[in-house]
């Protein structure tokens, strides 16, 4: 009896870790009731459910799965990772072994040398595709059909939906006044015919022909025409916002000057 009690107790608390390193960007966390949007802004969580305005992180921090939420970039460690970065991963995320190649976001890879990770290219799965490290070794493909994934339980190595470094280049373009963006975003939900039961989604800012900077648009709970904005730029090692994709790229699109 005593020895089913301890198999209980140990079956408990290894469920209970699995949870907690559970990291998705995009999806609230269990352990803080946070919802990581990016890598610099989040909003809070209750009974699963994002509520409530976007908050931006100050600069220099990013979103972690810390009660304090923000966190410096120079303070991140094992148990503390950047949730929408390739620290907030699971195993496998941006780490070079002993293959060529290693995931660096849910649906992208890239190439090793040795134990160096080469984010000078970043290569693309297929739409219906996920990253799984550990299928290299096992299928010789580390891109996954979604529905081959499910059958055979494998998850992505990584949580963060485009690779990304948390060095933010500074805006090529005067910030545009809320007007502006209020503006872009109802705009936006008319060219792109986003239903109004879309309460989120994120779109080129089009006075930016650039493509360096882009907007999260959220409807208001009062009325789908009012907007809480958040304008953001790409990362330096991916400089370009590709609506197509609605991901910063390394490779600037044929749309932008």
């Amino acid at each position: 009896m005593k020895m089913q009690v301890i198999i209980l107790v140990l079956a408990i608390l290894s469920c209970g870790l699995a949870v907690e390193v559970t990291l998705n960007c995009g999806e609230c966390l269990a352990s803080t009731d946070v919802y990581c949007i990016n890598q610099t802004s989040y909003r809070n969580c209750i009974k699963n459910a994002a509520i409530g305005n976007v908050i931006n992180c100050p600069t220099g921090s990013v979103c972690t799965n810390s009660d304090v939420v923000c966190v410096k970039s120079s303070e991140l460690s094992e148990n503390i990772v950047d949730v929408c970065g390739t620290s907030g991963g699971g195993t496998g995320c941006a780490k070079c072994t002993t293959q060529k190649f290693t995931c660096v976001s849910r649906n992208q890879f890239a190439r090793c040398s040795d134990t160096t990770l080469i984010d000078s290219n970043i290569y693309d799965c297929d739409t219906d595709e996920i990253c799984v490290s550990e299928a290299l070794d096992q299928y010789d493909n580390i891109c996954v059909p979604s529905c081959a994934s499910e059958f055979l339980n494998l998850k992505a190595s990584c949580s963060n939906s485009g690779y990304t470094t948390t060095t933010t280049e500074a805006p090529t373009t005067v910030t545009p006044s809320l007007e502006q963006k209020k503006s872009a975003c109802s705009a936006a939900a008319t060219n792109l015919n986003i239903p109004t039961t879309t309460k989120y989604f994120f779109t080129k800012y089009n006075a930016d022909t650039t493509c360096r900077s882009y907007l999260y648009c959220e409807r208001s709970a009062d009325t789908d025409t009012e907007w809480r904005i958040v304008y953001m730029t790409c990362p330096s090692s991916k400089p370009f916002y590709d609506s197509a994709k609605s991901v910063c790229v390394a490779t600037k699109p044929s749309t932008c000057t």
